[in-house]
């Protein structure tokens, strides 16, 4: 998906230097490649997104589960901050 191309299909567009989804291999040269527009429609398969702020609703299931870490600290300082039942006391 190219940005700035408004349509939902396949468009032939002559791309240079500087352009997305193409890197010339020679100075100056220019190549006219197969690109699909900006504007989703139901042909996409996968759409990849970024939620960037958090608005009113949650999304089900995505936003409204909390998924619990995998793995612990390893960083002792980071461990005893975690775990604070575990510091070591010395028996005098």
């Amino acid at each position: 998906m190219k940005q700035g191309v408004l349509t939902h299909g396949r468009v032939r567009l002559l791309l240079s230097q500087g352009h997305s989804c193409y890197r010339p291999r020679r100075t100056g040269e220019r190549k006219r490649k197969s690109v699909r527009g900006c504007i989703v429609d139901a042909n996409l398969s996968v759409l990849n997104l970024v939620i960037i702020k958090k608005g009113e609703k949650d999304i089900p299931g995505l936003t409204d589960t909390t998924v619990p870490r995998r793995l612990g600290p390893k960083r002792s300082s980071r461990i005893h901050k975690a775990f604070p039942s575990l510091q070591r006391t010395d028996h005098a």
